[in-house]
């Protein structure tokens, strides 16, 4: 087994798991009203998060066309999606998300973007 496949594995199960704990969470806490605990504390969007470190996870261990195309897809999706979503949330939350967004800065990456 080379380090490839156990980096794109360990991605993979990461953000599979990122995911997993993101529905538990959403499914036990969401009444309506905005998230900003759990995983939201540290990311704006994790469930996006863990998505793009699973397809990310599959190329580095597949690097097959099919999963480069998932992880191009996967990319552009984000690409176009974020930003609509955080529009949406602007336009429902207001000023309650406003002020999450400066406290929570990285809208999937921690430290990054």
């Amino acid at each position: 087994m080379g380090l490839e496949t156990i980096i794109g594995g360990l991605l993979t199960a990461a953000g599979g798991a990122l995911c997993i704990y993101w529905y538990i969470y959403w499914e036990r806490n969401y009444e309506g009203d905005l998230l900003t605990d759990g995983p939201y504390q540290y990311v704006r969007h994790p469930y996006y998060a863990g998505f793009l470190l699973v397809s990310l996870g599959m190329v580095i261990v597949w690097p097959g066309f099919e999963t480069r195309i998932l992880a191009v897809m996967t990319l552009a999706g984000l690409y176009v999606m974020v930003p609509r979503e955080e529009q949406e949330l602007i336009n429902k939350y207001r000023k309650k998300y406003r002020k999450y967004m400066a406290k929570v800065k990285y809208r999937l990456i921690p430290g990054i973007y």
